[in-house]
């Protein structure tokens, strides 16, 4: 199970469609940094296993989709050591 990590919003590249092309059953998505913009409902996504940094959701004052789940730096470790490889998309 990967877990893909996306950092760059989806209205300025190809990150997270890349991303959702290669992604997998039981595989998880983590948005961060602009990569949050994704979460926002505006996005399909995949529905369950769908994660955003909440912190960089709330400095961007994004609202997060009802399949999106907020978590915070302790999670996200977390998620990385439940994963195996951790991918990052970031073109």
């Amino acid at each position: 199970m990967t877990l893909h990590i996306v950092n760059q919003s989806p209205h300025t590249g190809s990150a997270l469609r890349d991303c959702l092309a290669s992604f997998a059953e039981g595989d998880a998505l983590l948005l961060i940094e602009d990569g949050v913009y994704g979460a926002a409902g505006h996005q399909p996504l995949p529905e369950n296993n769908v994660y955003c940094l909440q912190a960089d959701a709330d400095a961007r004052g994004i609202t997060l989709a009802a399949n999106v789940e907020g978590i915070d730096d302790l999670r996200w470790v977390s998620l990385c050591t439940e994963h195996n490889p951790v991918v990052s998309w970031f073109k």
